[in-house]
């Protein structure tokens, strides 16, 4: 799949919902946002890019997306997009994992090494979500008091549960028939996919191994020749089958996860210089530019608009 070079930040506000029909719905370049996406399509044909995997939709299908992953929808030409999108704030679930000790984000940070972003939903499943959605849609325009705002948590938090219940239902059913008994014509087939698929998927773990610890030292200083040798994997393959299953260099990738990085700790009260020296740039100057490049403005502005939406 070949994947344009241009990727844009979104802003949305802090919960975004949609329920409804468009026609010709096609987004041109990838984009990622603050938001984790909740995705029920009801209609077949749409296209999904999700990094470097395409997923074809059908009614039914569920998608979630975390904050960090660049992402395109193309609807089917000639045929009505119709979906539901929910969108809300890591906050909105990371602070109250802890008061009910449960992890409402295993789906969105916490996903198995083979996790599959589509869930197929039919009948009870499919009305159930429904359902719920529409619940949520309900207390989004009950009003702004005090007790709807807490419906509207609770109905958020509850649908997320639903959902993780029916992922892990999943997860574990392909599990069981993974680990039953196989026909003599499907161990060949598999033995064969071993053999064909070898190579690309030895690439593939080790992608995620470098995505991963990306993602846990991304307040220090990481060079492409450093992260080669830490993974003993040449300069050239490491380039090549990075962006060939992310679809972006490992420079843009660090950058982007810095940037992620960097919008939480603004939204935390940290200062613009306090971020740049926890993040291992250069100067204040390197980081508000790569900032301003990334999101349309200064680290400064960034925080002024989330501090004046939390007033």
């Amino acid at each position: 799949m070949k994947i344009k070079e241009r990727v844009f930040f979104e802003k949305f506000e802090s919960l975004y919902y949609f329920h409804g029909s468009t026609q010709n719905w096609a987004m041109q370049d990838f984009h990622f946002h603050n938001q984790y996406e909740i995705i029920l399509f009801l209609n077949d044909g749409a296209l999904l890019e999700v990094g470097s995997r395409s997923y074809h939709v059908n009614a039914g299908d569920l998608f979630l997306l975390n904050n960090k992953e660049y992402h395109r929808t193309s609807g089917a030409a000639g045929k009505p997009h119709n979906r539901y999108v929910l969108m809300f704030e890591p906050e909105l679930i990371m602070h109250l994992s802890e008061a009910f000790e449960y992890d409402f984000a295993m789906f969105f940070e916490n996903r198995p090494g083979n996790f599959i972003h589509k869930l197929h939903l039919t009948e009870n499943n499919l009305a159930k979500v429904e359902k719920l959605l529409d619940k949520i849609e309900e207390n989004i325009n009950a009003g702004k008091e005090d007790r709807t705002k807490v419906k509207l948590k609770l109905s958020i938090l509850e649908l997320i549960v639903t959902i993780n219940e029916m992922y892990e239902f999943f997860i574990k059913e392909k599990e069981s028939r993974v680990n039953g008994e196989e026909t003599r014509e499907e161990s060949k087939s598999q033995e064969k996919s071993k053999v064909e698929f070898k190579v690309p998927v030895l690439y593939r773990e080790r992608i995620e191994e470098i995505k991963k610890y990306i993602s846990t030292h991304v307040e220090e200083k990481m060079e492409l020749e450093d992260i080669a040798k830490k993974f003993y994997i040449s300069r050239y393959y490491l380039c090549h089958y990075f962006k060939k299953e992310t679809g972006f260099t490992l420079v843009q990738y660090i950058t982007n996860q810095k940037v992620v990085a960097a919008k939480a700790l603004l939204k935390k009260g940290y200062s613009v210089t306090e971020v740049a020296t926890r993040l291992s740039y250069n100067s204040d100057s390197h980081f508000i530019s790569v900032f301003k490049k990334s999101c349309g403005i200064t680290p400064k502005q960034y925080a002024k608009e989330k501090n004046d939406n939390n007033q």
